[in-house]
């Protein structure tokens, strides 16, 4: 006999803040020049977090775009 089948765990969500950077290929543009969450794309206002950098490179043009995230 075989143990019943466990549901799978779901957990809270990461905050923007905490999540991983997305690739600067995947930003659309309010996002790549920091208008926007990097990960949620909501319009960022006050306390806006510096998440890093997205990295993302065409041939020899770096692309590089600082990104930011909701408080």
């Amino acid at each position: 006999m075989t143990a019943p089948a466990q549901p799978p765990s779901v957990g809270t969500p990461l905050p923007c803040r905490e999540a991983p950077i997305p690739p600067v290929h995947e930003l659309k543009y309010g996002q790549a020049v920091g208008w926007n969450c990097c990960t949620c794309g909501s319009r960022l206002t006050c306390g806006a977090v510096h998440a890093g950098w997205a990295r993302g490179s065409q041939g020899a043009h770096v692309l590089d775009a600082e990104v930011w995230a909701c408080p």
